[in-house]
């Protein structure tokens, strides 16, 4: 200390104490000219009065000062400015945030190339090569899945063995591994060319005009098929895939990689040794992932691949525990404008460079776009090769897009590298917890804009077992349970439409009315209300005559071949193609197998039915019996054993209209007539009900079915179609079948998937099966034979909830053919008409865990069951308090409670009733996709959901301004495009599950039927703002409240929120806010509270159309009257008038100040 003091006091010229307290009234905050100015002036009058005392704004000293100001202002706007540069958070040139990410280990990402598969949709060669019908298949093209080639596949074999590389024939691949759990093969063409085989292509993509290339492709240590690395002279590479779904199948094929972008190289030498050297190489916009380094000789013919590393935290070029084994390493770096840096080591962990190099780089558009299917179509390249004899031939390929594209990315942004920089600090580069997987994800792309883990499958499983998912997302399910219930929905359901033209009607037509009769709910009610066609009182059998894998040729006979259809004149006159014809045992036997077997054999059925497939004539060869060819003039679609009785017939039913039909449907519609469209099953055609003959009531009857008496009698519609002068009302029937385990069991289906079984071809079913122990009713035997049904649809509440303990299930066809196995399903087991008072499942309201009313099973000695209330005698008979009586009468059916205090029956709306049965044992066996196969080498399950960014826009555009809804990638494509960068930082006892996400529309008229709706608003009387602008400006807060940065996956939405949120941007020109549901007849609670599942994001469809203005609310204002859109066509649908409770809106009041706001609402708070 001494000595510093000293040299302080000596040999310094100024003791920094002195400056300091010379300067301790000087203003260091001063930045700006005047406040620099004036704290200059100040200080010289404080400091020096006497010497300096004239500050005479003409003054040369005042100049001086002046000048000097004025450059502490620009040197303190330069020393801010740098000093921002030097911290990530508020640096803004390129290059500082670049440098300042990589202080922390983050490279940023530079632009990404629109990368994926193309299917080839036909093939043709100039050789000569025949297949094995000795057919020359030279310059013939040979389509893919060609319906009218049956030897497509083996020609397209034929072809590409030709042109493959010696040894790789279809069959024996170069390299082979299950990607993405589909079986993937790599073969390479024998191209000749000397250069990369690399083919160019162009398409317009949004309006631009990009280029793209076909490249060479491997699977090699990869999850994914990536391009492989460029080599003049090597074959051009293409891969074969197979789902197991068929040739058909978007994923089943021969496929080539194709990216974005075109392939460039640059050649340098460096001629000394230099550690650390850095080669810069200055094309712009260089993408994320197509770099590649060779050292060459001096012919340019290459020597060495070098490897590319990460720059990771304490791994890259310079110090490398990665790559132990390789020392021909380096780094690539990212530069403004996607520029870049070759970094290499200096001679501890890698090798100095010396010498020639060449460096491959694509550059592609920086920018981002999305591909959709339709936009590449018909591609052609000619591949030059050489066949055995050594002759040049060219194989001609036409390939498409099958799966829309959304990997193309522009550069990583400078907020997103401010984020993103710190994201991966904290995961230090790899995904080991929970929080690691919410994240790192994140970092794989820009990309990706939202990401949702789920750790499916915990660890603990042994290796040596198979893996079984227990939610059954990817395994099968197969379990039994004994609390079953079964019972069936009759309802009828509404939408609405407006029209612009013929063609909108037609699309409407088309879109929303055949659609439906083509759903199983439909054919239910089908085979419900129009009864079978007895054929007993015939005396009829079949005549089997030849039979083959689910066919058989014949004929019906009664003491001679039987005409049926339109030669007959019986019941056999409904007996055409598409029927449904029912066998019973000609003894005492019973079907099992396509036989008759001894009656009490295990699952032996007392019935059987079966298809017609076609008929030749009249069925009978006019009495004759079999053709000439020894076949059987009637084909049916079932095996049926000779001799069988001929029981019943059900007509077919016809699920499309004729022309005819649909241009008197378009002329009524265009003429404002309301009308109805009823099956006419005589004809097998669908039929017009005028006005004055359509009755009104919802009860179906065939009692009046054409009648035309001007009475408005006929009650037989399906599609009852009103209007009130603008917008036309349809009013349709379903009828569903549901199955219910009250708490053993939870059932799992996605409706999205359609499962193969690969070995058959066939379609394979989620199924019910009530076991042959369960017994029947009327006469306490055993069913004898289990019964099986096929699970066609989850049960969604109207707030989104998905009740996992019960599903819809419809009639089993084995088939797919759209004609069920066995329609009597329900009556053989429910026996509905024997007993009624025995055949009802009842249902409780309670409040779930989120205070949302729902209904549970009930015990039915809870109630006594009659058809009519009149049927109850309340003064002869006495009952207890509380005791519920249900009336299960068509213009009844309701629940009602006694009151011993009053000696009267009121309405509950506490329980409902359907008509089932209960306490059913079951089998349970759900069918998981072969597109998803678990690892056995692995132990946890990480479902990761995934947004990208291009889907995200063009979803919000299509909301906005229709089109064609986009489509999103594919888990097979989203495991393409990130694979690569995610199985390197995950823990080796995971494997991710890729999977898009799915939006959830709320309101607008894209949204599902019952989740449409209205705002209705009160405005302020003394606003002087337009109806038109208060509108927008709801619409504008609805869609900042629905901003993607406020929800994630699987959140619930409160009414009260929006609500809140709108009075605060509209106060004081808002009173009162209203969400009214357009769809009629739903329950309390409805829109007030929506849950979204794990995999979906909400998303507002409302535009200013779904916003209404209202002077007061009143009950009229309550009803149910917007738009209920069913498709996505020009033209809207939406619902009817109806009445409504109140329970069913929503809404919220503020006063005209909006200091304070108050909600009423349909259900409680959160």
């Amino acid at each position: 200390m001494a000595t510093t003091d000293r040299q302080n006091r000596l040999l310094v010229a100024e003791d920094w104490r002195k400056i300091y307290q010379a300067f301790q009234q000087a203003d260091f905050k001063s930045y700006d000219f005047e406040t620099l100015r004036r704290t200059m002036v100040a200080y010289l009058r404080e400091n020096y009065p006497d010497d300096f005392n004239d500050f005479v704004e003409s003054s040369e000293y005042v100049a001086l000062i002046d000048l000097i100001a004025y450059m502490a202002q620009a040197l303190s706007f330069r020393v801010d400015l740098n000093a921002r540069e030097n911290f990530l958070e508020t640096a803004e040139r390129r290059n500082s945030i670049l440098r300042l990410a990589r202080l922390v280990s983050y490279n940023s990402k530079r632009n990404q190339p629109a990368t994926g598969l193309l299917k080839v949709d036909s093939i043709q060669t100039t050789q000569d090569v025949l297949d094995s019908t000795g057919t020359n298949l030279a310059n013939s093209t040979i389509i893919w899945n060609d319906s009218a080639n049956s030897n497509y596949n083996e020609q397209f074999t034929a072809i590409l063995n030709a042109a493959n590389q010696t040894g790789q024939i279809i069959g024996k691949p170069r390299e082979s591994d299950n990607i993405g759990g589909i079986a993937t093969d790599i073969y390479t063409l024998a191209s000749n060319q000397l250069d990369l085989p690399i083919f160019n292509f162009s398409a317009s993509i949004g309006g631009p005009t990009r280029n793209f290339e076909i490249v060479p492709s491997t699977i090699t240590d990869s999850e994914s098929i990536y391009e492989s690395a460029p080599v003049n002279g090597t074959g051009l590479t293409y891969c074969y895939r197979n789902d197991g779904s068929g040739d058909s199948s978007n994923n089943t094929g021969f496929f080539f990689l194709f990216k974005q972008g075109t392939i460039s190289y640059e050649d340098f030498n460096v001629p000394f040794a230099t550690t650390n050297y850095v080669k810069n190489i200055t094309a712009s916009n260089i993408n994320n992932s197509d770099v590649w380094l060779y050292s060459v000789n001096e012919f340019g013919q290459f020597i060495a691949q070098w490897k590319q590393v990460p720059a990771l935290s304490g791994n890259n070029a310079i110090y490398n525990s990665l790559s132990k084994g390789e020392r021909n390493i380096y780094n690539v770096v990212t530069k403004a404008s996607d520029t870049i840096d070759l970094v290499f080591g200096d001679g501890n962990f890698s090798n100095i460079p010396l010498g020639r190099f060449r460096t491959y780089y694509r550059q592609s558009d920086n920018a981002k776009f999305a591909i959709q299917p339709s936009d590449i179509q018909n591609v052609q390249i000619n591949v030059p090769y050489i066949d055995l004899n050594g002759s040049q031939q060219t194989l001609t390929v036409t390939m498409s897009l099958k799966n829309s594209v959304f990997n193309g990315a522009a550069s990583e942004s400078n907020s997103s590298i401010r984020t993103k920089a710190a994201q991966v600090y904290y995961t230090q580069n790899r995904m080991i917890t929970g929080e690691d997987y919410q994240i790192a994800p994140l970092n794989a792309s820009q990309e990706i804009i939202k990401v949702r883990s789920v750790n499916r499958s915990a660890s603990g499983i042994s290796r040596a077992k198979e893996i079984l998912d227990p939610t059954g997302a990817y395994s099968n399910v197969n379990v039994f349970a004994d609390d079953g219930l079964i019972y069936r929905e009759e309802s009828t359901q509404q939408f609405t439409f407006s029209f612009n033209n013929r063609n909108s009607i037609n699309e409407t037509i088309t879109a929303d009315i055949e659609a439906k009769i083509k759903n199983p709910y439909s054919r239910h009610f089908y085979y419900l209300k129009y009864a079978s066609k007895d054929l007993s009182s015939l005396n009829a059998t079949w005549n089997s005559t030849t039979t083959s894998t689910n066919t058989n040729t014949g004929y019906f006979t009664s003491g001679g071949a039987l005409a049926i259809g339109d030669q007959a004149t019986s019941n056999f006159k409904f007996a055409k193609p598409g029927a449904l014809v029912k066998f019973t045992s000609p003894d005492t036997r019973e079907f099992l197998n396509d036989i008759l077997v001894t009656a009490g054999t295990e699952n032996a059925e007392d019935r059987a039915w079966a298809k017609i497939g076609a008929v030749e004539g009249d069925g009978a060869n006019a009495g004759v019996g079999n053709l000439e060819s020894g076949e059987g003039p009637v084909t049916l679609a079932q095996i049926i054993p000779n001799g069988s009785v001929v029981n019943s017939v059900i007509p077919n039913l016809t699920t499309t209209f004729n022309n005819i039909l649909k241009d008197n449907i378009i002329d009524r519609i265009e003429a404002y007539e309301d009308f109805g469209l009823r099956y006419d099953i005589d004809t097998e055609t669908w039929k017009v009900i005028t006005s004055t003959n359509l009755s009104a009531s919802n009860i179906f009857s065939l009692a009046n079915t054409g009648d035309e008496s001007d009475g408005n009698l006929d009650a037989s519609w399906w599609f009852k179609l009103t209007n009130d002068g603008s917008t036309y009302t349809v009013t349709y029937r379903s009828l569903e079948y549901v199955f219910e385990s009250e708490g053993q069991n939870k059932f799992h289906y996605d409706t999205q998937d359609k499962i193969y079984d690969y070995k058959t071809g066939n379609v394979v079913y989620d199924t019910i099966k009530i076991l042959s122990t369960n017994s029947i009713v009327s006469t306490g035997n055993s069913i004898g034979y289990p019964l099986t049904w096929a699970v066609t649809d989850t049960v969604t509440e109207s707030d989104g909830f998905q009740d996992n303990r019960k599903i819809k299930i419809g009639f089993y066809d084995s088939d797919d053919d759209g004609v069920v196995d066995n329609p009597e399903l329900f009556d053989i087991f429910v026996e509905p008409d024997t007993s009624i008072t025995n055949k009802f499942v009842f249902f409780e309201k309670y409040l779930s865990y989120n205070n949302i009313e729902r209904f549970r099973p009930y015990a039915a000695t809870n109630f006594i069951v009659s058809e009519n209330e009149t049927d109850i005698n309340l003064s002869t008979t006495a009952y207890t308090d509380g005791q519920l009586f249900y009336f299960y009468d068509q213009e009844e059916d309701v629940v009602k409670k006694y009151s011993s205090t009053t000696n009267t029956l009121t309405t509950s709306t506490d329980y409902i009733a359907r008509r089932g049965r209960s306490g059913i044992n079951f089998q349970y066996k759900h069918h998981a996709g072969q597109e998803t196969r678990i690892d056995p080498a692995v132990s946890n399950i990480i479902d990761l959901y995934l947004l990208e960014r291009s889907y995200d826009n063009l979803y919000r555009i299509w909301l906005q301004d229709g089109g064609t809804e986009p489509t999103p990638a594919t888990g097979d494509q989203l495991r393409i495009n990130y694979s690569s960068s995610l199985d390197k930082i995950k823990s080796l006892s995971d494997q991710i599950i890729y999977h898009p996400v799915k939006y959830k529309i709320l309101f607008g008229t894209r949204a599902e039927e019952n989740l449409q709706a209205t705002f209705k608003i009160v405005k302020n009387p003394v606003t002087k703002t337009s109806d038109a602008v208060i509108k927008t400006r709801i619409i504008a807060a609805i869609n900042e409240f629905f901003a993607l940065d406020n929800w994630d996956f699987g959140d619930s939405f409160y009414f009260t929120e929006l609500a809140a949120y709108v009075h605060q941007q509209l106060a004081p020109d808002l009173l009162t806010l209203l969400i009214v549901p357009n769809q009629s007849g739903q329950g309390f609670g409805s829109l007030f509270q929506i849950d979204s599942a794990a995999d979906e994001i909400f998303i507002s469809g409302a535009t200013v159309d779904d916003v209404s203005i209202i002077s007061a609310v009143g009950a009229n204002q309550l009803v149910a009257s917007g738009s209920v859109v069913t498709s996505t066509s020009s033209n809207t649908t939406s619902t009817s008038s109806g009445s409504v409770s109140g329970s069913a809106v929503s809404g919220s009041t503020t006063t005209s100040s909006g200091s304070s706001s108050s909600s009423g609402s349909s259900g409680s708070g959160y």
